[in-house]
């Protein structure tokens, strides 16, 4: 059930009816959890199926607190909160079971109450439960067939051994919201968009989220945890003479009020972005490109993040229809041998930036572990939830989702180092000499990134691809560098990785959220500038609209 409600308050606030999830809630949730698992697991069954051997419940108690403006007015002050249940049964035994990739239907939800009423809870429980159990029951006689028929050999157990049974009750982080001075905050930084006529769309928000989670399974995990993060998006669009949208945004994430930044601070910030976005507008449109390029932080970030750590994730390797790029790679170098790959979610803050990515415990009720992926060049593990894969038959806390669907291993802080490390200047110029061995017009700075994507089914082609915002042409002449729009970079993984010559000395926090299989996820990625032989720049999509045809009102 979904309560919506528009807020109007005043000064800082630990909201009564929010801030304190955890005042009883885990009390009556948990007793819920516990009342309904044990009666499902000696009552749940029928004439031809057994009862469950395993049942995992988990419950996201989400809060969000939005204020918007755009050009000094307020557009939205609002609150949401809603509760979302996730219900994992499986039937059989650990070797094989009813569990497939994909079996677990995200779209089947019921409605989760938010008041702490222990009848309620269990209702929605037993409903979803009852669901859950049919599913497992039609997933397993499916599972039967293909195995009866050959079409599937299924030599791997299908849920590995867990830890330890853990009773794990971190505090709940309180829900703190400055409500009319965020108010305030909105209006003036939006307020700075209107000195600039060109801006066509600016926005400006201030986003608060909070989850709690309670998870509680039969093999006796018990865990209540929670994160708060804080944003700020500054957003702008623009449309060049030929009628093409440009849009540019800074987003700034931390996890306490403390760190929230000045109001002179974010005006710096948008300026920059004003600034940013009137250069792409008179930027030219780049040709598509092959040759030398550096890639930025940011973008080493999407470019490493897309062509190694989603084919790192384990769970693919169980997919029929996956490319299992690196499955055979175990004990070999895949990578430069300068280059080094972890991911930790353990870890809370790098260079004194918090890490989205941070967790202590996966969505299987397993403890997160650091996993070196990469060592010196050489692959030496993957991403790893409770599914067995070809050579690994134990979790090391990678299992995540967000709360609807299925865990399945994911990354979580995944941070590239080098032991190559050139100043921006030695860097520049190791670009330059490339591109003079080379006999190419110029080389190419990859800086902000919009987005990237990858495809790693093996009906299709393994490439990936990603989307800058500012590239700059090279020339090697003089070093003068032009600022160019229009293309984006496409490759295919062991090519594109392969082609890494150095890196630089500047590892930087890349905070986001990444979408696949088990939803949308907060992750982090450390990485420095890297510079790559050859990138290959194709000619992206770009929207054509016609510019307004009056010039906006005078202020």
């Amino acid at each position: 059930m979904r309560r919506n409600c528009f807020i109007f308050l005043l000064g800082v606030m630990v909201f009564p009816a929010w801030g304190n999830a955890s005042d009883n809630s885990a009390e009556v949730i948990f007793r819920a959890f516990q009342e309904e698992m044990d009666r499902s697991l000696k009552e749940l069954k029928t004439e031809d199926f057994p009862q469950p051997y395993f049942i995992n419940y988990q419950i996201r108690h989400n809060h969000r607190i939005e204020v918007s403006g755009s050009f000094g007015a307020l557009l939205d002050s609002l609150g949401k909160e809603n509760r979302r249940l996730f219900v994992d049964i499986r039937i059989g035994s650990p070797k094989f079971d009813s569990s497939t990739p994909g079996s677990h239907k995200a779209n089947v939800k019921q409605l989760i109450p938010l008041d702490n009423n222990l009848h309620s809870l269990k209702r929605a429980l037993w409903y979803e439960t009852d669901i859950r159990y049919k599913q497992a029951v039609m997933n397993l006689l499916r599972k039967k067939g293909r195995k009866f028929s050959g079409v599937e050999k299924y030599q791997l157990e299908n849920l590995s051994r867990g830890n330890a049974p853990v009773v794990h009750m971190e505090p709940v982080p309180e829900l703190e919201a400055n409500i009319s001075e965020w108010q305030n905050l909105v209006r003036k930084v939006s307020g700075y968009f209107t000195k600039y006529p060109k801006i066509e769309k600016s926005s400006v928000k201030v986003i608060l989220d909070r989850s709690v989670r309670y998870y509680l399974d039969s093999e006796g995990n018990k865990i209540q945890d929670g994160y708060r993060t804080y944003r700020v998006l500054m957003e702008t669009w623009i449309k060049t003479d030929l009628g093409i949208q440009i849009h540019d945004e800074e987003t700034i994430y931390f996890s306490s009020l403390q760190q929230f930044p000045s109001e002179e601070e974010l005006i710096q910030k948008a300026d920059r972005l004003i600034q940013e976005t009137i250069k792409l507008e008179k930027a030219k449109k780049m040709a598509p490109y092959v040759g030398p390029a550096i890639f930025s932080p940011e973008a080493a970030a999407v470019l490493f993040h897309e062509a190694i750590g989603h084919r790192l994730e384990g769970d693919r390797l169980r997919m029929v229809s996956d490319g299992k790029t690196f499955v055979q790679k175990i004990g070999k170098p895949i990578l430069p041998s300068f280059i080094s790959i972890v991911d930790d979610p353990q870890m809370k803050t790098s260079e004194g930036v918090a890490l989205l990515g941070h967790y202590n415990y996966d969505d299987q009720g397993q403890k997160s572990e650091k996993v070196v992926l990469i060592d010196n060049g050489v692959l030496k593990n993957f991403l790893l939830s409770r599914t067995p894969v070809p050579g690994f038959n134990k979790s090391n806390g990678h299992g995540r989702s967000d709360g609807v669907r299925f865990p399945v291993s994911r990354m979580g802080n995944f941070a590239v180092s080098s032991s190559k490390r050139l100043t921006g200047e030695q860097l520049k110029q190791r670009l330059i000499e490339e591109v003079k061995k080379q006999k190419k017009p110029f080389g190419l700075i990859i800086k902000k990134m919009i987005s990237g994507e990858t495809l790693t089914n093996n009906s299709d082609f393994q490439v990936f691809k990603g989307k800058p915002l500012f590239v700059y042409k090279v020339y090697p002449e003089d070093g003068r560098e032009e600022l160019v729009r229009g293309v984006e970079f496409v490759g295919t993984p062991l090519t594109m990785i392969s082609r890494i010559l150095t890196a630089g000395d500047d590892l930087t926090v890349t905070n986001g959220y990444c979408v696949a299989e088990s939803g949308a996820l907060p992750v982090s990625s450390i990485a420095p500038s890297v510079l790559l032989s050859e990138v290959e720049m194709q000619t992206s999509h770009e929207m054509n609209l016609r510019k307004p045809i009056l010039a906006p009102p005078p202020m």
